[in-house]
């Protein structure tokens, strides 16, 4: 049995990536209620901006499935949020927060669960955390969300390195998806100007066709992290998978 630890299940990419693994178990972990239907496992509903209430379920959430010899485990956080869309001038103390909070804490603590808990299980073991290429790369604007993909590559970087010196037996990378067409997108759209100079070539992305499908991109992630040498790089793009 293969078992998906997967959020932001109920929409974008996640319900993308949801709706195609038909061959596995997923616990879905969520802001809004998932239904517990066809390959829904398990659905556990918790703010990603409420870091306590997180915490307290990861117990819950990983204790929720108990898994034998020849199973295989993964945990795919793709959740994530853009906003606040404004320039450092204009960026409050608390949205930075909460960006940080959605984009790395919360995936930095289902990974942490993810791995104490399931450190005696000797199957397959595989985290994918889906980053941007806004980490390597600023744009005006998205003071919160680059920084914040950035902060998530880092972790990735340690949670490697600890893998092979902590024989936690875990297989771990960075997923880079592209510009997909999501809700993310629509909110990016929906930007002032003022605060997002980019706006005219994040419309113009929608307008030529130039956003990819979540399905397609789905299917790419899945590709990736049921690769015979997953785990041999630090990170994958999909442009290498469509």
């Amino acid at each position: 049995m293969k078992y998906v630890f997967l959020t932001g299940t109920n929409r974008g990419l996640g319900q993308a990536v949801s709706q195609a693994l038909t061959d596995s178990q997923i616990i879905s972990i969520t802001r809004s209620p998932v239904e517990e239907t066809g390959n829904i496992y398990k659905s556990f509903q918790v703010s990603f901006t409420d870091t306590e209430e997180l915490e307290d379920k990861l117990s819950d959430i990983y204790t929720s499935i108990n898994p034998e010899e020849g199973d295989e485990i993964y945990l795919l956080n793709i959740a994530g949020s853009v906003n606040p869309v404004k320039s450092l001038a204009n960026l409050g103390g608390q949205e930075m927060l909460d960006n940080y909070k959605i984009n790395t804490l919360a995936p930095t603590l289902l990974i942490k669960g993810f791995v104490k808990h399931f450190q005696d299980f000797q199957g397959e073991k595989r985290i994918v955390t889906v980053s941007s290429g806004a980490a390597v790369n600023g744009i005006e604007g998205w003071g919160a969300y680059c920084s914040s993909k950035a902060a998530i590559d880092m972790v990735h970087d340690v949670l490697s390195k600890e893998n092979k010196h902590q024989a936690n037996n875990v297989k771990s990378a960075i997923f880079y998806p592209g510009v997909i067409d999501t809700g993310m997108q629509e909110t990016i759209r929906s930007s002032d100007i003022e605060e997002f100079p980019n706006l005219d070539r994040f419309k113009e992305y929608k307008e030529n066709d130039v956003l990819r499908d979540a399905k397609e991109v789905a299917n790419a992630l899945i590709k990736v992290v049921t690769l015979d040498d997953f785990g041999s790089d630090e990170s994958y793009n999909v442009k290498d998978y469509i």
